[in-house]
């Protein structure tokens, strides 16, 4: 006789409720990744799914506060997700802390943290140079994996199944591309951004894991010039960094 657990796991109703939740989750990633730009049929296409179905979805994302949608039918995550997201980030940060300020203090260059969310970093905290050039990202904001310290760095401190997940969703070209860009993270440690994601801005990296599982970089970036003039004492900063005992484990 079967039991109660094998009766749950072939349940279709609990396999449906799992459908939905998955493709819930699929969604908000999207409208994460291009916020204010995607509209139904755009997140219908990205996800296969007929308009009717997208329709339904979408509308419970935004009648439990998830999603938000404007006037002219764009996506944006809700209020409600980025309350439990900010409450998220600032733990995050508050764990990091004391890190980024031993950095901040042995390069003088400004500090970011940021956390691996889908196919992006979420930027948590940060600490600002005092210099009158500096580089200055938006707490709150995203950055892509491609072409950025953190990126690379958060990529490298995977394993191989969960990079292989995250490349899935890619283009080939793109999976390819960031491939290339991880294998010399993960033999040096460090990952590097030399005027790749903005000109005239340089930036290293490291990431690693803190407890609960959340991959989270600390990168520096700084005007190139200067970055060039000071790399030894930023990579110095972030080896430290990554040595902390914060870590579940120490980065790549």
């Amino acid at each position: 006789m079967a039991t109660a657990e094998e009766n749950r796991q072939v349940d279709p109703e609990s396999r449906d409720g799992l459908q939905v939740l998955s493709r819930a989750a699929s969604a908000l990633d999207e409208i994460a990744t291009a916020p204010g730009q995607l509209r139904l049929v755009d997140i219908g296409a990205q996800l296969g799914l007929a308009k009717s179905t997208a329709r339904r979805l979408l509308v419970g994302l935004v009648d439990v506060g998830f999603a938000a949608v404007d006037s002219a039918g764009r996506y944006r995550l809700g209020d409600r997700l980025l309350g439990l997201s900010s409450a998220d980030g600032a733990h995050l940060a508050a764990a990091v802390r004391p890190v980024i300020e031993a950095v901040a203090d042995a390069t003088g260059e400004t500090v970011d943290v940021s956390v691996l969310r889908g196919d992006q970093m979420w930027f948590v905290d940060q600490i600002e140079s005092t210099h009158r050039l500096r580089a200055v990202s938006a707490i709150g904001g995203r950055f892509p994996l491609l072409g950025t310290a953190n990126g690379k760095a958060a990529l490298a401190a995977l394993d191989d199944a969960e990079l292989d997940a995250v490349l899935a969703r890619q283009s080939s070209d793109m999976a390819r591309r960031l491939r290339d860009q991880i294998s010399p993270v993960r033999a040096g440690g460090l990952a590097f951004d030399r005027d790749e994601h903005t000109a005239g801005i340089s930036a290293a990296g490291i990431a690693g894991r803190l407890p609960g599982g959340h991959v989270v970089a600390v990168s520096v970036p700084a005007p190139t010039d200067r970055f060039t003039l000071r790399e030894e004492v930023i990579v110095e900063a972030l080896r430290a960094a990554a040595a902390a005992a914060v870590w579940e484990s120490a980065a790549r």
